[in-house]
C-alpha cells in the first residue's frame, strides 16, 4: 500500500545532510548534539545550494543541456 506522506529525505538538502552526518564520528554525542549538528549542516547546505543555483543561472541563463 502506497503512502501519501512524503518520504525522507524529501529533497537534496536533506539527503546531503544525512550523508554528511553519516560520515561524522557521532560517538559520545547526545541526541541533542546530533539534532544541532543536523540543523547546522542542513542550513549550510541549503544556503550554499541556493547560492550555487543562483550563480549557475547567471552563468547559464538558457540552462545547461546535456
Amino acid at each position: 500500500m502506497a503512502s501519501d506522506k512524503p518520504g525522507f529525505p524529501s529533497d537534496l538538502s536533506e539527503a546531503l545532510t544525512m550523508l554528511y552526518l553519516q560520515n561524522q564520528d557521532l560517538s559520545g554525542k547526545t541526541p541533542e548534539d546530533i539534532t544541532e549538528l543536523y540543523y547546522e549542516a542542513y542550513y549550510k547546505i541549503r544556503n550554499h545550494k541556493n547560492k550555487a543555483r543562483s550563480e549557475s543561472k547567471q552563468k547559464h541563463p538558457q540552462g545547461i543541456n546535456y
